[in-house]
């Protein structure tokens, strides 16, 4: 695997999870998503960071098992090892919002 397909493959991690969590970061109090007196933004957008880191670990080892070559199975599998720490940064953190 070449270090360019790894760069978009962590840029493919990175670009979401940054993304799903500056929108929970609370700068002002506007409109909320569900309406009423209650806010769902932060569920969502917890419960998006789940799948999104989910899926990528799930698609990196799917990757891993389908290279053929002796170097890139050990590249995919740190890359997948690094969505699965991801993912459990995520729902130890954002453990609260997920109810």
């Amino acid at each position: 695997m070449k270090n360019k397909t790894v760069g978009v493959w962590l840029s493919a991690l990175a670009m979401p999870v940054i993304i799903l969590i500056g929108a929970q970061i609370d700068t002002a109090s506007g409109p909320s998503i569900g309406g009423g007196g209650y806010d769902l933004g932060r569920f969502l957008y917890s419960w998006l960071l789940v799948i999104v880191t989910g899926v990528w670990s799930a698609c990196a080892c799917a990757a891993a098992l389908s290279y053929r070559d002796r170097a890139s199975p050990r590249q995919v599998l740190v890359l997948a090892l690094i969505g699965i720490i991801t993912l459990t940064l995520v729902l130890f953190f954002y453990r609260g919002n997920l109810r």
